[in-house]
């Protein structure tokens, strides 16, 4: 899905939505003053998109105003959301303007653990959750967005792949780095709920790509060192780059599966040296206040939710395979710098 929009005045605007299924006509879906819903298709030919192979007919453009949309004109708050999608385009409230900054959470966690975006949320327009489940091109299309200066996007994404248009962007780059043998051991209990989900003929469409990792987890014995020993001995290649680096791939690769090597984590300290906020989770007073200082935040802190102790019994254990060490060694060191470095700050402030 690609899409353009442009804002005319006040409640109008131009747009067009090219879908992923190129012959269907597109639709929005407008909901006003969160009572009042209307689904238009589009009505306004644009010969190029279908001259750019974007679209078979070219019938995917849509004049949003009060005419159109009756009550649009008349909303306090609305909201524009592509139909077939459910994505977000627009947002607007009157009387209380959203925050003017424009944020990228990287969270490279399995279980997206930056909680932070539950004080970031309300204050931005566009916020867009899970971003690593969006599709390339659509990606690339709301990262670029340039009709709104209010933009939260959070998730893990391949920094280098979208790094031209977050430049071009001027994002605030904040990310919040975890302990590594935390987050393997999270990556294996949710690889093993995938695992019972796959059990589920119903449900198995979700874990097709993950038939590899989600049998290799499934037949660990967490509750034994030597066992495990025995399992990472046998590890399958599918299996160690999923669960290899999580943050330095984030940081360094350019493409999905690409194979991790040495400069890899020169790559990704050099990414890390321009995000604006770098946080650890062992300083999370610290990261949320570093945030609320950059981006002029208000209001209590949110507070720290622990680590489950079962996930951390399997970290400990797990730090005790040597066969680990390849799955988490560019991340300790990078998370180690992070951490030193803030412990000195944090100690003088």
């Amino acid at each position: 899905m690609r899409f353009n929009f442009n804002v005319v005045g006040p409640a109008s605007f131009d747009l067009w939505i090219a879908p992923d299924d190129m012959r269907l006509t597109p639709r929005l879906r407008v909901v006003m003053d969160r009572t009042q819903e209307a689904v238009i298709e589009a009505w306004v030919h644009y010969p190029q998109l279908k001259e750019f192979g974007w679209h078979a007919h070219g019938m995917c453009g849509f004049k949003l105003d009060g005419e159109s949309c009756p009550g649009l004109d008349r909303a306090e708050r609305y909201e524009i959301y592509d139909a077939d999608t459910n994505i977000l385009l627009y947002r607007h409230r009157t009387g209380a303007p959203f925050r003017p900054s424009r944020v990228l959470s990287l969270d490279y966690t399995i279980n997206q653990d930056n909680i932070a975006r539950e004080m970031l949320f309300p204050e931005f327009a566009l916020a867009y959750f899970g971003i690593h489940d969006i599709h390339f091109d659509l990606l690339r299309c709301i990262i670029d967005i340039k009709y709104s200066d209010s933009m939260l996007l959070q998730g893990s994404l391949l920094l280098k792949r979208y790094e031209d248009v977050v430049q071009a962007g001027e994002y605030v780059k904040t990310i919040l780095v975890v302990d590594p043998y935390v987050e393997l051991a999270k990556r294996i209990l949710w690889l093993r709920r995938m695992a019972e989900i796959g059990k589920d003929p119903a449900q198995s469409w979700r874990v097709d790509h993950l038939q590899g990792p989600s049998a290799f987890a499934a037949g660990l014995d967490l509750g034994s060192v030597s066992a495990l020993r025995k399992g990472f001995d046998r590890i399958d290649m599918e299996t160690y780059a999923w669960l290899e680096n999580p943050l330095t791939r984030d940081l360094s690769c350019t493409h999905p599966g690409e194979t991790m090597k040495p400069g890899h984590w020169t790559l990704a300290i050099e990414a890390l040296s321009r995000f604006h906020v770098i946080g650890h989770q062992h300083f999370w007073g610290a990261y949320t206040a570093m945030l609320a200082d950059v981006l002029t935040l208000e209001g209590p802190a949110l507070p720290e939710r622990r680590v489950p102790e079962p996930v951390l019994q399997l970290a400990e254990t797990l730090s005790r395979v040597k066969a680990t060490i390849g799955l988490v060694e560019m991340d300790i060191n990078l998370s180690d710098k992070v951490y030193t470095i803030i412990e000195k700050q944090w100690e003088k402030a």
